[in-house]
């Protein structure tokens, strides 16, 4: 029984080993030129960012409608009273047109408050917009991490995959022709399902890091010029 866990652990060594020596780290595969392409990328696409200029937006006519509705406080009014009219329920001094010019008082006084808290909302508005671009990218930053990570081990598994054939393949042979035991034969086989079993475990996490990482892009990785 330790023999049999030795062969299959040195196994194992040997393929990791085998593609070590060719990748040590994951930082050769990050570019920091791309990694900015997909966070402009994100900040131009994603669909909340819609959102918040749409409030920068709603806040900026706000603003306006309160600067115009000055007027709000002022009316206008004229009666026009001929001269050849006499009107004995209600007697008029002035013949012709008299106007008449009213302020309202409490609207007039409101207003500065008003416009003032209008402007205040747009600028609320532009600070959650710039919190937000700073959450995007890091969130960003995030994802492509994960994705060059598991990229990278995609890569390593793969490799080891390969290897793990190759070896289980020379092992049969051998074993075809009495020069490997039954149990090296088996052990090899064994080496190599649990290689393949891997490889598949690294293509599923890629497959995922990369589609989370393109749900913040709207759009393929691979269209980002």
């Amino acid at each position: 029984m330790f023999r049999k866990y030795f062969l299959l652990t040195a196994l194992s060594i040997v393929l990791q080993i085998s593609y070590t020596r060719a990748q040590e780290s994951m930082m050769t595969e990050i570019s920091y030129v791309f990694l900015e392409k997909l966070i402009a990328t994100a900040k131009e696409n994603y669909p909340r960012m819609n959102s918040f200029e749409s409030r920068i937006k709603s806040a900026k006519t706000t603003v306006g409608q309160e600067q115009l509705s000055w007027l709000d406080a002022f009316s206008f009014s004229y009666i026009y009273n001929p001269n050849n009219t006499l009107n004995v329920i209600v007697p008029q001094f002035f013949n012709g047109y008299q106007v008449a010019f009213n302020v309202n008082l409490s609207s007039f006084l409101q207003k500065p408050g008003n416009v003032k808290q209008a402007k205040e909302s747009v600028k609320i508005a532009r600070y959650d917009l710039e919190e937000y671009h700073l959450t995007l990218e890091t969130e960003v930053k995030r994802r492509y991490f994960a994705y060059i990570q598991a990229m990278s081990n995609l890569r390593l598994q793969s490799k080891i995959s390969s290897d793990a054939l190759n070896i289980s393949r020379e092992i049969k042979t051998k074993y075809e022709k009495s020069e490997a035991t039954f149990e090296q034969y088996s052990m090899s086989q064994m080496s190599y399902s649990g290689a393949l079993q891997s490889k598949i475990t690294a293509e599923s996490n890629f497959l995922i890091a990369k589609a989370s990482l393109e749900e913040l892009l709207t759009k393929k990785i691979e269209e980002v010029q």
